[in-house]
């Protein structure tokens, strides 16, 4: 009799923290303010991408703000953009990014950011961007340099100085 009660009270034992236990829920993490704010304006399709790109370009010691340009109707179909200004303590920039969503497969984007460097574009090319080859002139002014596939940075002279233009693309794969 002792084993059947003993059996039966460690199998009660065992079962009730399994009967009992409120099921384990994992929250989505969260957010960013930018991808969140898409969010809440009716934009799901490219919070992912949004999240990616915003996070990259604005670390959370900076100070950032944001504008978002969004269509009047169907946000899912269309192209979204946003502005954003970031300062992090020590340098100053302005970004773009567009975001397009892929129906069947996920969400390109493309940014930009603008910056202004108080030295000319000569030594800007060599010290903040030594990795990148340089292509070349546009045309006449504004020298070219491309950094794999899908970056490219436009270097051109503003006063002594010079405003330095970078382009990326992230497309999504088939």
């Amino acid at each position: 009799m002792f084993k059947r009660e003993f059996l039966v009270g460690l199998m009660l034992w065992l079962c009730q923290g399994l009967a009992f236990a409120a099921p384990q829920q994992n929250k989505p993490p969260a957010l960013n303010p930018l991808a969140n704010a898409m969010g809440q304006a009716g934009v799901v399709h490219c919070q992912g991408r949004v999240e990616q790109v915003a996070d990259f370009l604005a670390s959370s010691n900076s100070n950032s703000g944001a504008m978002l340009l969004l269509p009047p109707d169907h946000l899912n179909d269309h192209m979204i953009s946003a502005a954003l200004e970031v300062f992090d303590g020590s340098v100053l920039f302005y970004s773009n990014m567009d975001y397009a969503p892929l129906v069947a497969y996920g969400c390109d984007a493309i940014f930009e950011t603008v910056i202004y460097w108080p030295n000319n574009c000569e030594t800007i090319a060599k010290t903040q961007f030594k990795q990148a080859k340089n292509t070349g002139k546009m045309r006449q002014y504004i020298t070219v340099l491309t950094a794999g596939s899908s970056l490219q940075i436009f270097l051109m002279p503003a006063g002594n100085g010079c405003v330095a233009i970078k382009k990326q693309a992230i497309f999504d794969r088939f």
